[in-house]
């Protein structure tokens, strides 16, 4: 099932304006390489400016890659990025948790980055882990830090948001480790890695780097700039959507200049400020409609996309964040999504929750089975079925046809919605969020990931320490 926001001409409209936006105001930078690499293959220097021609456009665009594989360690999982599966992903960089315990906001610390990621590891429908931003860890090796907790407690990809190439030696060396050469890493990426530029329209000296040098390591990149209606972009949705697209477009073109047939993710996050408070909104409805404008562009341009879906403003798991979450998902998966993330967030991104990761767990399978491809043919007609049962005045019930169907999974099954009679339910009358609590305490006291051998791990500890020593002393 598909869900085209725009209109062909609209869409071509939107194109056109992005494409404008990068031959006549262009990007700014302050990588010296980042700069270089544009000019030398026929970008042109205005001012501070760097502005795209027709011919640099179609060159960077032709060689991008629609589909790839991010895999899983010890043969975990494979991701077809590109097939437009709608894979849910973790929320990235959240400085608070919501205890499961006292139901408190608190500062995020790396046990939460552990529990959250072995939750996640153990639960369906999420399918790639991002970490959290632990504030008990020293800033200057955080990212290695990160890195090494979520390889230790999942098996699933991971999506390692790099703020500058301070730290992707280390990270890199992490994930050699686990795939047992640099040779293997790239045959099967363990990781995406998305750079994030800032709006409007300017590649600063680390993101810049950082993508550069992640093209480089042969991982996956990510372009995720995240511009804001009314204060980092325009008020109009549209013309967000034109900005933001043209800022992805210049980082995917710079990446393929760079090397030809790197795999990447174009990432659409549009939000927008609150102009009452100032706040910055990872909202619906506008969030959902403006990524799936986004996510009608990359199906166009044919590159996978990865927008951060599973979020909403509501500062608890309750109602509110509920519906917030499963529409822009869900606005999202039908528009095409490879990734959609932020699952488990509250508070517009800020806040990461246990029990709202296990709703979120739900909502996935709820989107993947609304986007699942589907098949017509007679017997799912059931035209003979139904035909028989009438002239035989017989009933559907106990009718093979019925049995088959339900064996197949015809019917989506829910994992904490409720779905019992009401005299049942009322014996405890548990609301959803209970449910979800009480889940994510199981699992938490019983799931543990595939452990990491004994050689790895002392491997980590060296990795570390030589991060410490070149990054902190």
């Amino acid at each position: 099932m598909r869900f085209d926001y725009y209109t062909e001409e609209q869409l071509q409209q939107v194109h056109e304006a992005s494409l404008d936006l990068l031959k006549k105001v262009g990007i700014s930078t302050s990588s010296e390489r980042f700069r270089a690499l544009l000019l030398d293959h026929g970008c042109v220097e205005k001012g501070n400016r760097i502005l795209f021609t027709q011919d640099v456009i179609d060159k960077g665009m032709k060689t991008v890659p629609p589909v790839f594989n991010l895999h899983g360690r010890n043969n975990g999982p494979v991701l077809e990025i590109g097939k437009k599966k709608g894979y849910c992903q973790t929320l990235v960089g959240a400085p608070s948790v919501i205890d499961l315990e006292s139901g408190v906001r608190r500062d995020c610390m790396v046990q939460d980055l552990a529990d959250i990621t072995r939750l996640a590891d153990a639960l369906e429908n999420v399918d790639i882990i991002s970490p959290l931003f632990p504030r008990d860890v020293p800033q200057e090796i955080i990212l290695t830090m990160e890195t090494v907790v979520c390889l230790r407690n999942t098996s699933k990809p991971l999506s390692i948001c790099v703020e500058s190439s301070r730290e992707l030696q280390f990270i890199k060396e992490l994930l050699i480790a686990v795939a047992g050469s640099e040779e293997a890493l790239r045959e099967k990426p363990l990781a995406t890695l998305p750079v994030s530029p800032v709006s409007p329209l300017e590649y600063g000296f680390d993101p810049a780097e950082a993508l550069l040098d992640v093209v480089a390591a042969g991982l996956p990149l990510g372009v995720e700039p995240c511009p804001q209606m009314g204060a980092t972009g325009p008020m109009s949705m549209n013309g967000l959507v034109a900005m933001h697209n043209a800022e992805i477009l210049a980082g995917v073109i710079a990446a393929q200049l760079y090397q030809p047939g790197c795999p990447l993710t174009m990432s659409s996050r549009a939000t927008f400020m609150d102009m009452r408070s100032g706040l910055g909104l990872w909202a619906m409805p506008e969030m959902g409609m403006m990524s799936a404008g986004l996510n009608q562009l990359g199906r166009y341009y044919q590159i996978p996309v990865a927008p951060g879906g599973y979020c909403g403003s509501s500062k608890v798991a309750d109602m509110q964040s509920a519906y917030e979450h499963l529409y822009n998902a869900l606005m999202e998966g039908l528009a095409g999504s490879d990734i959609i993330g932020s699952a488990g967030s509250l508070d517009n991104a800020l806040i990461s929750c246990y029990v709202m990761l296990v709703v979120d767990d739900e909502l996935s399978s709820v989107v993947k089975r609304t986007i699942k491809e589907i098949k017509v043919n007679a017997d799912n007609l059931a035209v003979d079925v139904v035909a028989e049962v009438i002239e035989n005045q017989d009933n559907f019930l106990g009718h093979k046809h019925t049995r088959k169907y339900l064996r197949s999974g015809e019917l989506w099954k829910p994992g904490i919605s409720q779905r019992q009679t009401f005299e049942k339910w009322a014996q405890q009358g548990q609301k959803l969020e209970d449910v979800a609590k009480e889940k994510a305490a199981y699992l938490l006291a019983t799931h543990q990931s595939a452990p990491l051998s004994s050689e790895i791990e002392n491997e980590f500890d060296k990795i570390l320490a030589s991060a410490k020593k070149a990054l902190m002393e």
